[in-house]
Parts: structure tokens; sequence; C-alpha cells
């Protein structure tokens, strides 16, 4: 296998952590994103949405063995208030993606980060790879139609793709929109007597199966190594938790005492009450399970944004 790989998306919160897991173990990497923080060698700026733009920058990697796709928007709340961007981005620019490596590198493979997102509601818990996809949000509705285009290139054009549909997964580095570092850095700024001690949430009664993002990325490179073309995994803990549970715990970690107050802003329209999977299949066919426990995901953040409060990064 050519261990040369294209990280899509490699300045996003999944990147950062991937690039440097490939480099400890053996890649080579290159680097793409939409925005270039700094002049480096081995990253190329790219709006994928835009074809010329993709043709260039395969044109720059040159032979690779593989790609890492991360590219787009993540954040639903933020996909729902513009659908035609977020198709634009997410789904016209993964075509482009997938349609300029199979033309200019055939033989490299795709590793297509979908999303749990695109099963919609259960039917039944915990969800498997061949719960039927009901996506429920532009941004669902978009992973699941490029999974089906990659499965016609694959039918079609002999595409090596590998699909993996992560669940919720944190860690240093994500976005406060999101709900674990939303917690933890309210946390922190009460601890440095910069915020009031109220917490506020949004839906705390709903389960959700999460992951260390160090998990994440070491199951996305075992799947670049070992995973049969044309299959899809789950990445998932295989266990729930509330809402409630995960403040709870954070709570638990604080310095101070803190109350909660529920923001009806950060209620979701359509929120599904549990959603949790199985990991059997990327268990048996990859030998993959998780090492990280959740406390210790709770306790990185916590400590991530204290380190950030205190360096005076946080406004």
């Amino acid at each position: 296998m050519n261990y040369r790989a294209l990280v899509l998306g490699s300045e996003g919160f999944v990147g950062k952590h991937l690039r440097p897991y490939l480099l400890d173990h053996g890649w080579e990497v290159l680097g793409a994103d939409r925005h270039s923080p700094e002049e480096r060698t081995d990253h190329f700026q790219c709006d994928i949405s835009d074809s010329e733009q993709v043709e260039a920058l395969f044109e720059w990697a040159g032979d690779i063995g593989c790609v890492f796709h991360l590219a787009g928007i993540t954040f639903i709340p933020e996909a729902e208030r513009d659908p035609g961007r977020l198709i634009s981005n997410n789904l016209v620019g993964s075509i482009n993606v997938a349609t300029t490596l199979l033309r200019r590198v055939p033989s490299a493979r795709l590793i297509n980060i979908s999303s749990s997102e695109t099963y919609g509601m259960p039917r039944s818990l915990p969800i498997d790879e061949e719960h039927p996809l009901w996506p429920r949000n532009p941004y669902a509705i978009a992973k699941a139609a490029f999974e089906q285009y990659c499965s016609m290139l694959r039918n079609n054009k002999n595409l090596d793709v590998v699909t993996i549909r992560p669940f919720n997964h944190s860690g240093p580095g994500q976005r406060p929109d999101f709900v674990l570092p939303s917690f933890a850095r309210q946390i922190a700024l009460i601890e440095a007597g910069r915020h009031e001690p109220m917490v506020t949430v949004g839906n705390l009664s709903a389960v959700r199966d999460f992951l260390h993002v160090d998990d994440v990325v070491r199951a996305y490179e075992l799947a670049a190594r070992q995973a049969p073309a044309g299959e899809t995994y789950n990445v998932c803990s295989g266990e729930g938790h509330s809402i409630r549970e995960t403040l709870d715990r954070l709570r638990d970690l604080s310095r101070v005492d803190v109350e909660v107050k529920v923001d009806p802003a950060r209620l979701r329209a359509i929120d599904i009450p549990a959603f949790c999977g199985r990991n059997d299949k990327i268990a048996r066919e990859l030998g993959w399970k998780p090492k990280r426990a959740f406390d210790e995901l709770l306790a990185d953040l916590l400590e991530y944004w204290r380190a950030r409060v205190t360096e005076g990064q946080v406004a």
C-alpha cells in the first residue's frame, strides 16, 4: 500500500488530531482545507465545492495512496440555516473529490467519513450498519446521498472506498458550539471567576453515544490499512450517556459549585430521545475497540478549556 495520505479538512477539529496520528504511524501526510492559517509546503488551500480547485489540489498532491475526506460543514444548526450552502459544500464538493480522485489516482483509497446522522430516528437500539438510512436534516441528507454516489462509483468504476459512520465524538479543540465542549468551557470560565455560576443548557434528557476523538482517528487509520473495499463501519462506543449525566460528571470535576439553566434557544426542533450504536462489525473485522473511557474524555475537555481560559484565549 502507498502510505502517502491526503487529509481533506485538515485544519478542522478531527483533522488536527488525524494528521499527527498518521505521521506517528508511518504515513506521509498532505493536508488541504478551505482556510490555510500559515504557509506550509505540505498544505493546499482548496474549496472542494469548486471543481477547478479540486483539480489543482490533486495535481499538487500527485501520487497518493489514500484520501481521508473530513471536509465540509459539520455543525447541524449551521447546515439548517443555509441548506443550499451545505449541499454545495458537503455533497457537490464531495462528488468533485470522488470523481477527480477516480480519474487522477484510480488506485487510491477513499475513506469517506459519513455520519451516524444518516440513520435518523432509530427503529431499534443499538444501531448496526444494516439499519435503514432515514436522514432527518440537510447535513444527514448530504451524507447519505454521497454514500449512494460512492456505492455507484464502486459498482460501476471500482472506486476503492470505505465508508465510516462515526457517532458523537469530542475532545480538545472541538468548537464550543457542540454540547460537551460548551459545558466544559462554561465551567472553566466559572472557575476563573469570569462567568456567573450558571451553566446554560439545552435538552438534558437526550441519550447519546460519545467517543474520544483519539479513538475515532485510530479507527480511520485502521480502516485505511485493513478494511476491504466497499465496506461500511460504525465507529461508536456502544454505550449511551444522557446529556444530564455528562453535565453531572463535569460538575463533579469542577472546582466550584455551578447551577443549571435551560435555554430554549438551545433546544432542537427535532431531537431523537436516545441514540447509540453497535461496534461489533469493526471490532470483529478490524480489531478496533474504544480505548479511552468516557470520564477521560470529559476530563480532557475540562483541562483543555481551563488551559485556554488561563492563557487568555477565551473571550
